[in-house]
């Protein structure tokens, strides 16, 4: 599936498309299909800040907790 990633922290041209791997998906989890997504603060926040951020994932990374879609069935 495709996802914007950025693979080290930095300006709004570290995002990158890249094809990934589709999640597994456990009991009690859903996998969806986002038609719809946006960046917030806290992404943005990641992005530029990076290790100086407690919360920041480590790179290669897929950003974004806002999004709106339809449960995946497949």
């Amino acid at each position: 599936m495709k996802a914007m990633v950025i693979n080290k922290f930095g300006g709004i041209d570290v995002f990158e498309m890249s094809e990934v791997t589709k999640p597994n998906v456990s009991s009690g989890q859903v996998l969806v299909k986002i038609k719809a997504t946006s960046v917030n603060t806290v992404d943005t926040m990641i992005r530029q800040m990076g290790k100086d951020l407690a919360l920041s994932p480590e790179p290669p990374a897929i950003l974004g907790m806002d999004f709106a879609g339809v449960m995946f069935n497949n």
